[in-house]
């Protein structure tokens, strides 16, 4: 009977995790882009926390509600200056999570789902070959 090498499971097993965030982070974007509205706000502070710079904008949501929120430098275009009038994009039902600057462009809105699936296209690769080495080792004992 066949029994996998310690390594192939391990990297399968990791495999399978990547795949699920992989799921979870290309399901996130295909929501943000077709369920997310477009807003003016004001950049009112800009922070620096761990070497990632931040800023925290004003914005009101089509419902009219108004939102502070802090967006990371990597969902700006370009960091904007405090006093800035930025265009954002949220989602409706979360308004405060996950804004992003409007300008992004498309790579750079899918950029994660991109990522964790070369990772998984990485992965799957590393476990075949080391299915294949197993395979080879069998054979010569």
């Amino acid at each position: 009977m066949w029994v996998p090498s310690l390594g192939t499971v391990v990297i399968a097993v990791l495999t399978g995790l990547v795949v699920a965030f992989a799921v979870s982070s290309t399901l996130d974007a295909v929501e943000r882009e077709r369920k997310s509205i477009e807003a003016d706000g004001t950049v009112v502070k800009r922070w620096l926390e761990r070497k990632t710079s931040y800023a925290d904008v004003v914005f009101t949501t089509a419902a009219g509600a108004r939102i502070q929120t802090s967006i990371s430098q990597g969902d700006w275009a370009s960091m904007p200056k405090v006093g800035d009038k930025v265009r954002l994009r949220y989602l409706p039902a979360k308004p405060a999570d996950g804004v992003a600057d409007a300008r992004q462009n498309r790579f750079d809105r899918h950029r994660m789902p991109i990522l964790y699936w070369a990772i998984v296209a990485a992965f799957a690769v590393a476990t075949g070959w080391s299915h294949r080495q197993s395979m080879a080792a069998r054979r010569g004992k």
